[in-house]
């Protein structure tokens, strides 16, 4: 990919890079959009790239996020057009990512990668066949926990599973879920986070 003018987007991704560190200490589970301002001309230029950009800049904060260890929603990025941007420039502005209505949980590390299901009524998560989640880990029980909703809140118990549960690193035999969570079973790690397939088109 080539990029004639002086704004490269390595540039701009230190620039998010500065604006994610700068902000994360005060940063809730809600997450946040990371907004690029280009100028036009800039924008225009990295039009037909755009979507790949915003999704690798999305993948870094991503990564950052994750690596923090506080429990919190996936940053997004995204680029717009800004009249006020000299040519060559850069601002990144921060917004509050919208209330999530809906959550699934995925698997963000063991097998099967990347499966999801919808919270949207009591599941059972282990090794069994019968599990609304089934995982192949064999450090996992066969029915390792169950999450329920109680009191307009998702909560997880584990089952008396052989290896336990643990909530964002921490053993705990059940407890309240919200929106970031990351629960450890055996060497799966499932990760709270909005579900994007149960919103209307």
């Amino acid at each position: 990919m080539a990029f004639p003018s002086a704004l490269e987007p390595v540039q701009i991704a230190r620039k998010l890079v500065a604006a994610f560190e700068s902000g994360a200490a005060a940063e809730g589970r809600g997450g946040r959009r990371f907004v690029v301002r280009l100028n036009p001309a800039d924008y225009a230029r990295f039009a037909a790239d755009r979507s790949y950009l915003e999704r690798q800049w999305s993948a870094m904060l991503a990564r950052l996020a994750e690596r923090s260890g506080r429990p919190q929603r996936s940053p997004e990025v995204c680029a717009e057009s800004d009249t006020a941007i000299a040519l060559g420039m850069v601002a990144v502005s921060v917004e509050a990512l919208p209330e999530v209505e809906r959550l699934a949980l995925r698997v963000r590390k063991g097998l099967p990668q990347g499966a999801q299901v919808a919270l949207d009524r009591t599941l059972i998560v282990g090794r069994d066949a019968s599990s609304n989640l089934v995982l192949l880990d064999p450090r996992v029980s066969r029915r390792h926990l169950e999450i329920f909703p109680a009191e307009g809140h998702w909560h997880f118990r584990d089952l008396g599973s052989a290896n336990g549960t643990f909530q964002n690193g921490a053993r705990a035999a059940e407890g309240e879920l919200g929106l970031g969570d990351v629960l450890g079973l055996g060497d799966t790690e499932l990760l709270l986070e909005p579900d994007d397939a149960g919103l209307p088109a």
